[in-house]
């Protein structure tokens, strides 16, 4: 009986720290996820079957002896991110199985002699990960000894640090035949020498250096000597000059490579790199499969050197981006189109972040691409190519650089033929070409195609041998209405992920948006971050196959009316807009479309009102199937009195704050019965007993109120002048209150002025077309010069008795500010000093409907 007790509540206690765990069953094995559970001590009572064991993010500082005997079947073990310091020699006692361990970002002294001892008893280990554990402060004068590996004959993967003078004589590597990759996560080695990587096994095939940011005095070219399989070279963060970056691939001359990578290599003073043909004549002799040149400080390469391959023909991945020069100018473009024509197998190329321009910076290459005798020079000669056509090559090159000059109009790029992957985003040059044809080859497997946030004015006419396929596309940073003509459509048909971050929307949708009808058949639409306040109902009109729209980061006020028009969306983004609640007809229709399968919805970020007229929504929110951005529906809302609070605790409060909702409704609608009695029927009386009079009274005046009143039609009730610093008060508290109170109809520049129109007729019509004319003036108005046409149009009309009133608001300015352009109206117009409270709007409105004020 006590045995049954004692076995109860071990499953009692068993199933609570469980719990808190987080138990996992995955392909017919048990994982326990402990993380950030601010443990201090490894936690005992935990299922024994667990084969996975995560106990990253806690606050244990010490492994005892025999604390994971219990859990023979451990295969995983991550102690990442906790503040291990001490580990006990028998601590991984009994974990015969396991075959991957990471205790990486602790205080662990892995000189130490115990720690060897420690990973003794895991035979079966396969990854071990302890990076981010040297610590700073030790004894840089003498060398660092590292624990013996020798016992860990099956361990394939080594992450560690590198110190600066690490001794690895006596670590048992010779032994680790099945060693395969090496991570160097902190290098803090002071030379780069032939003998500092001599003790590490010949099997290695890949090996990582990472933030290798001492002050290496010593590169040798024999440095990765030791290592005559090796794959795959990573260098990410190394202060040594690129050119002894790019010496080190001495060994591996005329091997074949999966990959080479070098980024952000620049020595401890940044300087401006130019590539000559002797820094990559090692790379040029390389059969490499992916080639990553990144940041790297590079502003300009000698003629036949960057570009110029043994064999261009095993590149499948190019990238050179975060540099600072260019890869198609001048003397440049004839390298680059003997690259491509060799190049036949590269699927991806990334030239990013590249600036090609620059503005004193002293260094004597940096202008070299400028100067015309540099580049027939340097093109004439160039590397040498030992090749049996060097000769034919040379002369085809200077014709080619001779026939194309940067500023001809017409340009022919000849594409690998099994490029997918192109991306030249934020490419930055002052060289803007206008009215350039490019004529593209090759191009019929190109699917990703990336040159957002380009400089530039107009976008190309782009012709094609071959159909464009293009499936994914992201044109974020570009004024969209440039994509707008006929030669672009062909390259966008066949997009359907289009990217339209930052592009000027709010300037191209309206009357003459036509941006989206150039993506026919997208399926997925990115467009926030484009400050549009409103779409067109019929924006998405020929975007039918739309299922994921992207409207995150506007201004919009409410769900557009256009995804309405969409039968496949089933995700829709509009978070951080200007959406107080969601009204019925969209409810309705959202909740038809989760019926049908998952709608995904996400509107964090907006203004929501949790009151009375929005509590139907608060009861819509936690009852629909429609699945949100927060699991748990927690959104910030403002209540009635004004306090924050959030929908959850609205739902959990909805009887209280919202009992007297209904008696409001019933009192309102007596007032309203009343107030609407007292309205008819004073009137009826009044009418009835001077029935004579007022018929008298309107035939006298009928005639005069015609011809004075309704002589001129107009289009505008008011048309608004306006500075830019003003534009945020205009759209959110002014049409707020004249459009929407007032229900007068407004004019304004951004929004009602037709693209493709001279923007003087515009002007000109819009105020001949308006009853009033209100100025809103502050300090920056008078530095528009076309507000100075504004204010002479307003005086013409004034003169042909066309405007009624002409209004000036003077806010955050002062009277002075008022143009003395205006002073030969200046008996006409009405001037009030704005105050941001109800005051001014009364004297807003007493302006408009009074004959004086």
């Amino acid at each position: 009986m006590p045995t049954l007790v004692y076995l109860i509540i071990s499953l009692i206690n068993v199933t609570a720290y469980a719990h808190n765990c987080r138990i996992i069953r995955q392909d017919n094995q048990t994982i326990a996820d402990c993380t950030r559970l601010k443990f201090k001590d490894v936690p005992t009572d935990l299922p024994l079957d667990i084969a996975g064991l995560d106990l990253s993010y806690n606050q244990i500082s010490t492994i005892k002896n025999n604390v994971f005997e219990s859990f023979s079947n451990l295969t995983t073990l991550t102690m990442d991110f906790n503040n291990l310091h001490t580990l006990y020699e028998d601590a991984f006692k009994g974990l015969k199985h396991l075959r991957w361990l990471s205790m990486n970002h602790n205080h662990l002294n892995i000189s130490s002699k115990v720690f060897g001892l420690v990973l003794r008893p895991l035979l079966r280990l396969q990854h071990l990960d302890i990076r981010y554990n040297i610590n700073k402060t030790l004894n840089k004068e003498k060398p660092m000894d590292y624990p013996y590996f020798g016992n860990l004959s099956y361990l394939t993967d080594l992450y560690m640090d590198l110190a600066e003078k690490p001794f690895l004589k006596l670590c048992g590597f010779q032994k680790l035949m099945q060693l395969k990759t090496i991570k160097f996560a902190k290098c803090y080695l002071n030379q780069m020498s032939n003998t500092t990587l001599l003790d590490l096994p010949r099997t290695i095939t890949a090996i990582f250096f990472h933030e290798c940011f001492g002050r290496i005095t010593i590169v040798e070219a024999d440095f990765l000597k030791p290592f005559p399989s090796l794959q795959i070279l990573s260098i990410d963060g190394a202060a040594i000059p690129l050119g002894d970056a790019l010496k080190l691939l001495y060994p591996l001359m005329q091997k074949n490579m999966t990959s080479i990578t070098f980024k952000g290599i620049e020595p401890c003073i940044p300087k401006p790199v130019f590539i000559t043909c002797e820094m990559v004549k090692y790379l040029q002799r390389i059969c490499v499969k992916t080639l990553v040149i990144a940041e790297c400080n590079i502003v300009g390469y000698e003629g036949k050197s960057l570009l110029t391959l043994d064999y261009p023909e095993c590149l499948h991945n190019v990238v050179l981006s975060g540099n600072r020069f260019s890869i198609a100018l001048g003397s440049h473009f004839g390298d680059l189109v003997i690259f491509m024509k060799k190049a036949i197998n590269i699927r991806y190329f990334d030239l990013s972040y590249n600036a090609i321009s620059f503005n004193n910076i002293e260094y004597s290459n940096l202008n070299v691409l400028e100067n015309p005798s540099y580049r027939n020079e340097v093109y004439s000669k160039g590397c040498k190519i030992k090749t049996g056509t060097e000769t034919g090559i040379e002369n085809y090159n200077s014709e080619l650089v001779k026939a194309q000059i940067v500023n001809e109009s017409k340009v022919t790029i000849a594409l690998p033929a099994k490029l997918t992957f192109l991306r030249v985003s934020h490419y930055m040059t002052s060289y803007i070409e206008t009215e350039q044809k490019l004529i593209v080859t090759n191009a019929s497997n190109l699917r990703y195609l990336d040159f957002s946030y380009w400089q530039i004015n107009q976008f190309p006419q782009i012709y094609s041998d071959a159909p464009f396929n293009v499936k994914y596309m992201d044109v974020s940073g570009l004024n969209a209405s440039i994509l707008i003509h006929k030669t672009s459509i062909p390259v966008f048909q066949n997009v359907q992920t289009a990217i339209l971050k930052n592009a000027m929307l709010s300037l191209t949708t309206g009357k003459n948006g036509k941006v989206f009808q150039l993506f026919p058949v997208v399926e997925k639409l990115d467009i926030s971050y484009n400050n549009l306040w409103y779409l067109d109902e019929d924006a998405f009109e020929t975007n039918v196959n739309l299922s994921n729209v992207n409207i995150a980061h506007n201004l919009l006020p409410a769900i557009p009316i256009a995804v309405m028009n969409l039968p496949h969306l089933s995700k829709l983004d509009i978070s951080y807009n200007r959406l107080q609640t969601i009204n019925k007809t969209f409810r309705d229709w959202i909740d038809e479309k989760s019926y049908g399968g998952i709608f995904y919805l996400s509107i964090e970020g907006n203004s929501l009102k949790c009151t009375c007229d929005t509590s139907d929504f608060i009861m819509w929110l936690f009852g629909t199937n429609v699945v949100f951005d927060r699991a748990n529906k927690n959104f910030s809302c403002t209540l009635t009195n004004g306090s924050e609070s959030n929908t959850v605790v609205v739902y959990r409060r909805f009887h209280e704050l919202f009992s007297n909702c209904n008696s409001k409704s019933w009192l309102r609608l007596g007032i309203g019965l009343l107030v609407a009695f007292v309205i008819f029927t004073v009137p009826l009386a009044v009418i009835f007993n001077f029935r004579w009079k007022i018929t008298f009274w309107m035939y006298r005046n009928f005639k005069r109120v015609v011809e004075d009143r309704l002589e001129r039609k107009y289009n505008h009730d008011i048309y608004l002048s306006y500075a830019d610093d003003m534009l945020q008060w205009v759209q959110g508290d002014f049409f707020q209150r004249i459009e929407t109170s007032w229900h007068m109809n407004v004019c304004v520049e951004d929004r009602d002025f037709q693209l493709g129109v001279p923007k003087a007729d515009e002007i000109a019509n819009a105020i001949a077309g308006s009853k009033h004319v209100i100025f809103i003036m502050s300090e920056s108005y008078k530095d528009n010069e076309w507000n100075k046409f504004v204010i002479e149009r307003v005086t013409f009309e004034k003169c042909r008795n066309y405007l009624q009133k002409i209004i000036i608001v003077v806010k955050h300015a002062s009277v002075n500010s008022v143009p003395h352009e205006l002073d030969g109206i200046l008996q006409y117009v009405t001037i009030i000093n704005w105050a941001d409270n109800e005051t001014g709007w009364d004297k807003l409105r007493m302006s408009l409907f009074t004959d004086s004020f």
